[in-house]
């Protein structure tokens, strides 16, 4: 007769951003560095998000657009990216980059350490049909010496499901407690990680200290559709180069908080006793563009 194993498998906290408070958010992803957050944007939001960017979603190849063979295997060969959603879709500019939430669990996670956060990126992630998973990561890896277990939290991300995420069409794949483990570079075994499955319009909150990864499409026909964003530290270098990706008469349209996120504004940290970086000619950036602001 077989032993079964006792073990109990590993599952994220499920939250409602209709009724959960930040604090309650936070101490989550305190505890277990990810949560699932429901109703983080509606369906009509999530519909008319991929209306505009359905060109560049049609248009984008499946695969990096690279020969090397790491690359390949990390961004996916069977997963469509692309960045500069500020560029292409006010709906993004407007709901994702500064939603409250977001914002909220930002302020909480990395306000303590520094005078302003900005965007590290904002990426659609479309894994496709027999998309085979990513190994796992932790995001914050781009930043080596910030990513030990002695130090604070750099990056707060959220993965949003912009259409059902299951297990069969690759949820993203999470070792819940990761963050917190003392032996923190050892891989994760498999009875320690669990798949974010969620409705379309949630998002799983994490920090770039909990291994997780793209799950496999194991699907003949449909693909998963998710956003990444993610804030990390105003005197961090970020993975997208914001700035770059949207034109000055966008940029110009957007607010003063917007603008900072895609690094449109200096980081001022002079009330800290600190310094300004980003800077034009010395100024905050849209002063030094010569801006009629």
């Amino acid at each position: 007769m077989a032993v079964q194993s006792s073990a109990i498998k590993p599952s994220l906290a499920v939250l409602d951003a209709n009724t959960a408070h930040i604090d309650e958010i936070v101490a989550v992803i305190e505890r277990d560095g990810g949560v699932i957050v429901h109703n983080m944007l509606s369906p009509q939001t999530v519909a008319t998000m991929l209306d505009e960017l359905a060109s560049t979603t049609a248009e984008t190849k499946t695969g990096p657009k690279t020969d090397h063979a790491f690359v390949n295997y990390f961004w996916g060969e069977k997963t469509k990216r692309f960045t500069r959603l500020v560029q292409r879709s006010q709906t993004f500019a407007d709901e994702v980059l500064v939603h409250p939430v977001l914002l909220g669990v930002a302020d909480a996670m990395l306000k303590p350490h520094c005078a302003s956060y900005w965007m590290n990126t904002g990426q659609m992630m479309i894994v496709m049909p027999d998309g085979k998973p990513q190994y796992m990561h932790r995001d914050s890896d781009d930043w080596p010496t910030m990513n030990t277990p002695t130090t604070p939290v750099c990056q707060v991300s959220c993965m949003f499901a912009l259409s059902d995420f299951t297990a069969e069409n690759g949820a993203t794949r999470v070792a819940p407690g990761s963050h917190l483990w003392s032996d923190y570079k050892r891989e994760a075994d498999e009875d320690e990680i669990t798949q974010a499955v969620m409705p379309l319009g949630s998002g799983m909150i994490y920090t770039g200290k909990v291994l997780h990864s793209a799950g496999a499409n194991k699907t003949a026909n449909e693909a998963r559709f998710g956003l990444h964003m993610s804030y990390i530290y105003g005197w961090l270098t970020p993975e997208e180069a914001g700035c770059l990706g949207v034109t000055e008469s966008r940029a110009k349209t957007l607010s003063a908080l917007q603008q900072r996120l895609i690094g449109y504004r200096c980081y001022d940290a002079s009330d800290l006793n600190g310094g300004r970086l980003w800077t034009v000619d010395y100024e905050d950036v849209p002063t030094g563009l010569g801006w009629n602001q």
